[in-house]
């Protein structure tokens, strides 16, 4: 009887605010036949004898009134205890009961079963008896059986004082919105208003166990009353969003816009809001607040220098539950860089709807990473917002269990029950869930019961499906009434009606004033970004907080990661096959030969972790005059010294990702008689970032949410993620799209996240071949009709001039130039490489005074005037190096080991965070013609977009040569490539003697290389361009490469740098495979018969 109590107590406890139990029809003929409940009927006759007993009590002391004087017993029989007298006493210690709780050591049944009902049968109760840890079932037990405080009479004044404040803004708030923005949706928390004071009690119960981060995850029901009441996010942050929605709000800013000046940022109310409004609804942003709570909690807002926290509502898209993994990889990152290995100090809260918690797989994906070492944040607290409907879906149509938080119970993790219209028992399981996972490190979770009072949104009908259901809730009392009853009734003042209706007046008051400011309100970036890098980041268009760099390193450095990263412990067994591979990449290192592509990514990733300093290495290699105008981003490095970066950590994350899929990394050794783990990248340095790697679970969408949550929270870290076989990441499509490709966009969150796909095409079948390449390339705001004249950028620079050249001398001083908002003008390279432009002493500007030459630049610089062709020169420079800034993303497909080197530094030292989806290779791993020397590695050397045979990047550059090529001029064919088919066209290109033939590689799709690819294809302006491609012609590049080497030839002939030549020279060849509903085929013949056609034909 008690063990049934304590295991399904739940499934008869009246949690449902608008039936009791949750169990109903979806029509009055039918029977409730939803989730047969035959488990529990024994439980169900007990409970229902003893109630009709406490009515009768309640009433007079018999059961059924009219003068009957037999009294109902209670109902034992299907236990076998009809027989056993109700005088007779038992000693409850035996059953673990707390015998304080019962008045003595011994109890009646009656009293035994009044103690379990309360607990477990009422407005709350709690699942835990499927814990395997008994500690923690004990833990639960007691705290839910034993602790008077989880009776609403033994709650404080104050906490009843404070919920009820929560109660009555979340309600004013619902109305504001609804009379201010009648047609608006705003999916408003109606229904289950208590989840504000059980919200809030979760981060004053943790606060006060020392948590002082919070990341929190929700959808959007609820939202902007969490963002208000909550967060405190100013209310004309969220009405101004639903001001520029209406048309009025667009006059309005149209005719501001029209009054203001047309250039500077800084003084038009239009541009400002266009510049940095959201690119999402309102019910998706985020937001960051510092509160502070007072010693009690009492009211957020009051200083209090020990209850100070930080909240983070993070952005998320409509795609229900994807916020989860991503969320925990925030908490994960902020962990490690408190150095919070207790996981004390940050916890995530998850809020979830009952319909996508029971429903997404990235829910379960998700929890079942909570325990794993190299994932875990110490638990997090998940509240359902049981609301009993989805969309329009019923849960007897949209879910097998009774509970929408089965899930949960396969990590052995306890969830609490309550019913969502008795506040107190919401806001004690909110204090029992975070204790509980403070003391133990796990999830909890609560599951809400309540209700939805309008539809889906609040312009959908309900009564359409659901008829029976919405009547009930329309004769609901509201949350605020009932709980204002209860405390009338226990003589509480603050729940008096006059003192009620001053706090509705006075937060109402607010709300109406707030609107006023709304209409005058201009948004800043601060608005939307949710942590302090971004905000640096974001403050200014040209002030960067990420210092860029050369991707290139000292030799000397090079040499001591490798030799680091190849040594093993005494007396450690290796596998022979690892020695193997361990040898010869020491051979390699020292003799600055052949370094493949595991051996470059180990000394990428050891050369981050090592801090650097400008004087261990001299200035480096500059390029010329010419090189530093054309060449973008990384090349303008050489025009500066190589500056101080401080130690980059590296976290590497993915199915077998530690070997390696392809037996290629040996990140991590396995000793072969002891099974213990070394890791020979943790021991380069007492000085180095930390690095880890870790095999993931075999799950896609949450592990690649989780590391992209843990490369939002750390921009001074590499974060990868790797995929066991690019044509698995598709089953994180909606993370990809959602969030990686678009983050920044909609909610200004940069990420370096590098996703490591492997691709190609190697016999294998449609599901080992192919990551997809062009589903990334769609996702690229890369624009193929690009002007691609050399002019415009220069038209567009003098235009500036003017506008700036205030006094109209012909030059400009500092000042004129930080009117454009670059108020640390002086700590750009491009102002500061001015002396290398124009050496020597002051000249004299035309059409007016001196100015002072750019060598005088170091001191003085307010002083300084630069002249037209200088500005015009620095200005060009400026936009190469961060000509990509405006994409939201790279895609690359790199052939070379020191490519992969130099691309994965990039993400680290250039001055603005992108994601980077990397197709990785899998044959070019062991290929012995895929390696680079060492001195494609040192100081001066960056990655190359563009490989062209004759590049000296180009590791078969001297086996080309070897040919003895034609000249440029009588080349017949330039083969465009991406990936290793480069490989395969050189190999019977040399075979075949072809000296006509030139092979270019695009190593970076997108953003795609205009001018690169336009200054290669210049050189051979009688050749036919052909692209090659290993994927049918609907898949692949092709399609996006096409249009842009199109553009190319077009732009090329109008310069008179290519002759026409009709369908031979004017467009574009396609070679590949033909357009297919699979990516690739299942026979190994079958493939190397398509692969010789594709490369005879690209060199027939």
């Amino acid at each position: 009887l008690v063990r049934r109590f304590r295991s399904n107590g739940h499934l008869i406890a009246r949690i449902d605010p608008l039936r009791g139990y949750q169990a109903r029809p979806l029509n009055p003929d039918e029977p409730v036949v939803w989730h047969s409940r035959d488990d529990v009927k024994d439980l169900k006759a007990v409970l229902e004898s003893y109630v009709e007993q406490e009515k009768a009590e309640k009433g007079g002391g018999r059961v059924g009134g009219g003068g009957c004087s037999r009294q109902r017993m209670l109902d034992l029989s299907p236990f076998g205890l009809e027989d056993v007298p109700e005088t007779q006493l038992f000693d409850v210690r035996q059953w673990n009961v707390d015998s304080k709780m019962l008045g003595g050591s011994h109890a009646t049944l009656r009293e035994l079963v009044g103690f379990l009902v309360d607990r477990y049968c009422r407005t709350c109760s709690v699942e835990y008896m499927h814990i395997g840890i008994k500690e923690q079932r004990e833990w639960l037990r007691s705290r839910f059986e034993d602790d008077v405080s989880l009776t609403s009479e033994i709650a404080s004044i104050e906490e009843k004082k404070r919920s009820l404040k929560h109660l009555i803004h979340a309600d004013i708030l619902e109305h504001f919105l609804a009379s201010r923005f009648p047609s608006a949706k705003k999916f408003g928390i109606e229904g289950c208003w208590s989840l504000i004071p059980g919200l809030f009690e979760i981060l004053l119960t943790s606060a006060k166990l020392g948590v002082e981060h919070f990341e929190v995850g929700m959808t959007h029901r609820g939202r902007l009353n969490v963002l208000v009441n909550i967060l405190q996010k100013p209310l004309r942050t969220v009405l101004g969003e639903f001001l520029r929605g209406s048309s009025s709000s667009s006059q309005s800013s149209s005719s501001s816009s029209s009054s203001s000046s047309s250039f500077s940022p800084s003084h038009s109310s239009s541009s400002s809001r266009e510049r940095f409004h959201s690119g999402d609804v309102q019910y998706h942003l985020g937001a960051f607040s510092e509160l502070d709570l007072t010693e009690i909690g009492g009211e957020v807002g009051e200083t209090s220098g020990d209850r100070k926290i930080c909240v983070s509502l993070n952005p998320n898209p409509s795609h229900l539950e994807s916020i989860n993994p991503v969320v925990m990889g925030k908490v994960r990152a902020k962990q490690a860089f408190l150095n919070d290995t207790q996981r004390e100090k940050v916890l995530g809260i998850l809020l979830h709807g009952d319909a996508s918690f029971s429903g997404q797989g990235v829910v379960h994906e998700t929890m079942e990473l909570s325990n794993l070492d190299a994932y875990t944040v110490g638990g997090m607290v998940h509240v359902v917002i049981n609301n009993q409907i989805g969309f329009t879906t019923d849960p007897r149509t949209g879910r097998s269990s009774i509970h929408p938080t089965n899930v949960a119970k396969g990590m052995g993790v306890p969830v609490f029950h309550v019913n969502g219209d008795c506040v107190q028992s919401v806001v004690k399981c909110s204090q029992l869930a975070a204790e509980f996972r403070a003391k133990f490190k796990k999830d909890a979770v609560i599951n809400v019961v309540c209700y939805r009072k309008h539809g889906h949104n609040e312009l959908d009908d309900p009564f359409i499906t659901h008829p029976l259901t919405y009547r009930l809730i329309a004769e609901q009392p509201s949350t605020l009434q009932l709980y204002a009853k209860e405390l009338r009734e226990e003589g509480i003042e603050a729940a008096s009606e006059p003192q009620i209706l001053q706090e509705k007046e006075s937060f109402l008051s607010m709300c109406d004033s707030e609107l006023k400011l709304a209409k005058k309100y201009q948004p800043t970036a601060a608005d939307l970004l949710m942590s302090h890098w971004q905000g640096d980041a974001m403050a200014e268009l040209s002030r960067h907080s990420r210092p860029f760099n050369q991707t290139g390193v000292p030799k000397w450095m090079l040499k001591k990661v490798g030799q680091k990263a190849t040594a093993l412990p005494t007396n450690f067994a290796a596998h022979s096959r690892v020695e193997q591979i361990f040898a010869a990449r020491n051979r390699a290192i020292e003799t600055g030969k052949r370094l493949d592509f595991a051996f470059a990514e180990a000394l990428a990733f050891g050369c981050l972790m090592l801090p650097f300093k400008a004087g261990d290495e001299a200035e480096g290699k500059r390029g010329t005059h010419e090189e530093l105008v054309k060449r973008p981003m990384e090349k303008n490095a050489f025009i500066a010294p190589m500056v101080d970066h401080p130690t980059v950590s590296v976290r590497l994350s993915g199915q077998d990702c530690e070997r390696g899929t392809f037996n290629q990394r040996h990140a991590a050794i396995i000793d072969q008689n002891t099974a213990a783990r070394y890791v020979p990248l943790s021991h380069i340095s007492d000085l180095q970032a930390s690095f880890d790697v870790c095999n993931s679970s075999l799950s896609e969408e949450a592990v690649l949410g989780y590391e992209y949550g843990y490369s939002l929270e750390n921009e001074n870290a590499l974060v990868i993620w790797e995929a066991q076989f690019g044509d698995f990441a598709n089953n994180a499509q909606s993370m990809i799209d959602n969030f990686i490709a678009s983050g920044e966009d909609k909610w200004l969150c940069q990420s370096g996240l590098v996703l490591l796909l492997p691709h190609g095409y190697e016999g294998q079948g449609p599901e080992h071949s192919s990551a997809r390449l062009e589903r990334f390339l769609q996702l690229v705001n890369d624009d193929e009709d690009r002007d691609l004249s050399s002019n415009s950028d220069v038209k567009t620079m003098l235009q500036m001039f003017s506008r700036l050249d205030s006094d109209k001398d012909g030059t400009l001083s500092l000042q004129e130039v930080k009117s454009l908002g670059m108020k640390e003008m002086e700590s750009i390279v491009e102002w500061q490489s001015l002396k290398e432009i124009r050496p020597g002493t002051s000249t004299t500007a035309t059409g007016g005074g001196g100015a002072i030459g750019s060598s005088s630049l170091g001191s003085g610089m307010d002083d300084s005037r630069v002249l037209k062709s200088d500005y015009i020169k620095m200005m060009m420079r400026w936009l190469a190096r961060n000509e990509e800034a405006k994409h939201n993303m790279s895609v690359c497909n790199v052939t070379t080991p020191a490519n992969y080197f130099h691309v994965l530094r990039r993400q680290i030292h250039r001055p603005y965070a992108k994601p980077l989806v990397l197709m990785s290779p899998k044959y070019l791993l062991h290929h012995a013609a895929a390696v680079s020397d060492i001195k494609e590695f040192e100081t001066g050397t960056s990655f190359d977009r563009v490989i062209s045979d004759r590049s000296p990047m180009n590791n078969l550059r001297d086996s080309f040569l070897a040919l003895d090529p034609v000249p440029p001029s009588q080349t017949r064919k330039v083969l465009v490539c991406s990936g290793k088919i480069a490989y395969a066209l050189h190999h019977t290109r040399k075979a075949k003697r072809g000296r006509d033939i030139v092979i270019v590689r695009l190593e970076q799709l997108a953003p795609f290389p205009a001018a690169e690819m336009t200054s290669v294809l210049g050189r051979y302006p009688n050749a036919q361009i052909v692209w090659v491609q290993e994927e049918p012609k609907n898949m692949g590049g092709w399609s996006y490469v096409h249009p842009r080497l199109s553009n190319i030839l077009r732009t090329l002939i109008e310069r008179g740098e290519r002759r026409r030549g009709g369908e031979t020279l004017d467009v574009v060849r396609y070679v590949g495979r033909a357009a297919s509903a699979t990516t690739a085929c299942g026979s190994f013949t079958i493939h190397n018969k398509e692969n010789r056609m594709v490369i005879n034909d690209a060199l027939s």
